[in-house]
């Protein structure tokens, strides 16, 4: 586990939580900028994606994908990480909210969330759970492919500027369209989860360990989601935000700071998969105090997911996740092949 980045992927969980909060609880500071910067703090999603194509790369460089083997038990591990969170959270949802669907919208409910392919379809952002869910399709497309695209690539840098290449057709697409579904398009995030592979292999570079760059780069990004990135559907400037989330995750790779490295910060990231999935149920439960005011109802809504993040990452996330390995994996016959580097974990959202 790499301290800096398990905070990192909470930092980017709390401002798409708050985005949330925003949109669903009407949260707001009335500090202009501040609010409009949460008003647009879906951009975030692609920090997720960047990071898990930086963190894939760093756990797997040691892994001989040629290998069917290996991919399979690749498949496995990612599979025993995501999906028995999301399925019971997404049973509980609509096991309390099933009245709220129709039975044409439960066909498509029921099929595109047992597959996680709502994120290829139109208007799934509408359905219920899948209004937060779509990311895991995008994840799950992007781990499928992440063998392959290691093989391609050769773990070379160059795939960057693939990646960036890609980002400016999402770019123009996203601006000259504004249609909802570029921004959950497993496809569209191709260039989000490279740019982090490409980053990965330029992370050793001396600009990434500079101070100075990396709080240009935070502030930068910042500003520009607050004034830039709130056009067609947070994808106006993605190429920006794809570069600027690469930069910053690679600072953060090296970071020694206190703000990274601190013990409740560490652990809010190792929870922060949990705290993710079981925010929208959260959020369905704290609309019933917003007679107390957006900012009571936000703030019960973050405890409230918190204490369920906490539940079930103990009792759920990691018991299913060893009961699966233990059960259905394979115990490596090459270790300089087959396993990762001591105490390194990928962890999800990766």
């Amino acid at each position: 586990m790499i301290d800096s980045l398990t905070s990192f992927r909470f930092i980017t969980a709390l401002v798409v939580f708050i985005f949330h909060c925003y949109i669903h609880l009407g949260f707001k500071l009335d500090i202009k900028f501040i609010d409009v910067f949460f008003k647009h703090g879906a951009v975030f999603m692609t920090g997720f994606f960047v990071l898990s194509g930086f963190i894939m790369t760093h756990v797997y460089q040691k892994w001989d994908f040629s290998k069917p083997s290996l991919i399979k038990e690749f498949y496995l591990k990612r599979f025993a990480k995501i999906y028995p969170v999301y399925i019971v959270a997404t049973i509980l949802f609509f096991t309390f909210f099933a009245n709220e669907f129709t039975s044409r919208e439960w066909a498509r409910i029921i099929v595109n969330d047992l597959f996680l392919t709502q994120g290829f379809f139109k208007n799934m952002f509408t359905l219920g759970f899948n209004g937060g869910t779509w990311s895991l399709s995008v994840e799950m497309f992007l781990y499928a492919l992440f063998p392959f695209l290691i093989l391609i690539s050769g773990k070379s840098p160059k795939i960057l500027w693939f990646a960036l290449g890609l980002s400016l057709i999402v770019t123009l697409n996203a601006i000259t369209d504004r249609a909802d579904h570029i921004y959950p398009n497993p496809i569209m995030r191709l260039c989000d989860f490279m740019a982090g592979i490409g980053f990965y292999a330029l992370k050793d570079k001396p600009l990434f360990r500079r101070r100075d760059f990396h709080i240009a780069v935070i502030l930068l990004l910042v500003v520009s989601t607050a004034f830039l990135s709130n056009r067609a559907n947070f994808m106006g400037c993605h190429t920006l935000s794809v570069f600027l989330f690469g930069a910053w995750v690679a600072c953060t790779y090296h970071s020694k700071s206190w703000i990274y490295t601190n013990k409740p910060l560490i652990f809010l990231g190792l929870i922060s998969y949990s705290f993710y999935i079981w925010q929208f149920l959260a959020l369905k439960i704290g609309k019933q105090f917003l007679y107390m005011g957006p900012a009571a109802a936000s703030l019960i809504t973050f405890g409230m997911n918190i204490c369920l993040s906490i539940l079930s990452y103990y009792l759920l996330e990691e018991a299913a996740r060893r009961m699966i390995l233990s059960r259905y994996g394979k115990k490596p016959s090459h270790a300089a092949n087959m396993v990762p580097p001591a105490g390194i974990e990928p962890a999800s959202r990766t």
